[in-house]
């Protein structure tokens, strides 16, 4: 991941987002990873910045918001560590308006649904035993 990427994430800072709609940047920048796996998503969530979240449209985006680090974990499970009450309650919302949307997807019918209401219930590998010591 690109270190002033890294430092927007950490600080709140969405002014890269607004690059990114002015095409000054690609958007393939948001989902550059860290060494640990990390996105910016993972990053904003671990230091609490909603603004990051509301700022990156979700249907242009949806993998970012639902993808694992090398723990396992989405951002929905560093925001629930840290206790960030704001970004969960975001992206739970934004899921369950997907399970919605989805199920009453003529062509993708209900099984695409299901595949959203796995990632609500997705685990860690903490939770699962295999975190590393």
């Amino acid at each position: 991941m690109d270190p002033s990427m890294y430092r927007a994430a950490t600080c709140g800072d969405v002014g890269f987002l607004q690059k990114i709609r002015n095409g000054e940047v690609s958007a393939d920048r948001l989902s550059h990873q860290t060494p640990k796996g990390n996105n910016v998503l993972h990053i904003a969530a671990e230091f609490k910045h909603i603004n990051v979240f509301t700022g990156i449209p979700l249907d242009k985006h949806l993998p970012l918001f639902w993808s694992v680090n090398k723990m396992g974990d989405t951002p929905l499970h560093i925001a629930a560590r840290v206790g960030c009450d704001e970004v969960t309650d975001f992206l739970i919302e934004r899921a369950k308006a997907l399970l919605v949307r989805r199920a009453n997807d003529q062509e993708r019918g209900p099984t695409y649904a299901k595949s959203y209401k796995k990632l609500l219930r997705k685990t860690n590998l903490e939770m699962l035993g295999y975190a590393e010591e």
